[in-house]
């Protein structure tokens, strides 16, 4: 698949659940075993990602792009940057997945609370999460002011990672954006 045009780091909300054993997903395998192929290839796919919304979102995606993992029932969990742009799992299917990088991952001590970061000012705005009035699907935007508070409340939960959460965001794939990603409050 050739390269999306060079743009901006976007920022990603998706959402895992293991509410429902048949299907659910917890991000704790991920971040147990990142180099697990099952766990950071073809991620997604069409029996996790349905909604017309999120397939949108993950057309959107492009490699170097970071990630927010939501646990639901938890809160935010952890950060990982995609490996590659969105795709689709089925030739000409709908785009439903993408891959993740194994390393550099932050995986939070102490999850930040959906309570919290709904509380954030301009929420609504910067998090399509919280402005979704029902909470369906996987993949939602978040902007560079709402990824920038989400940093903030990481690091206020988990102060003992301040310095992992900098390295992490020090080594993005598009390195004219680290020193703004990195900024200590």
């Amino acid at each position: 698949m050739p390269g999306k045009a060079f743009r901006e780091t976007r920022y990603w909300w998706i959402t895992a659940s293991d509410k429902d054993p048949s299907h659910g997903w917890n991000w704790r395998q991920f971040f147990e075993a990142p180099y697990d192929p099952k766990q950071c290839l073809d991620f997604g796919g069409p029996d996790w990602i349905r909604s017309p919304v999120s397939r949108a979102r993950v057309r959107e995606m492009c490699k170097g792009d970071i990630v927010v993992a939501y646990q639901a029932a938890e809160g935010i969990v952890g950060f990982v940057y995609l490996a590659s742009d969105g795709y689709p799992q089925a030739p000409g299917g709908m785009h439903d997945s993408f891959d993740l990088r194994s390393k550099p991952t932050v995986w939070l001590k102490e999850p930040v609370p959906f309570q919290i970061v709904r509380e954030l000012p301009d929420a609504r705005e910067d998090i399509e999460f919280v402005r979704a009035r029902v909470k369906q699907g996987t993949v939602f935007r978040i902007t560079e002011r709402g990824f920038d508070g989400i940093v903030k409340m990481a690091r206020s939960f988990n102060p003992s990672q301040a310095g992992e959460i900098r390295r992490f965001l020090s080594q993005s794939p598009r390195p004219a954006e680290a020193e703004t990603l990195s900024v200590d409050d």
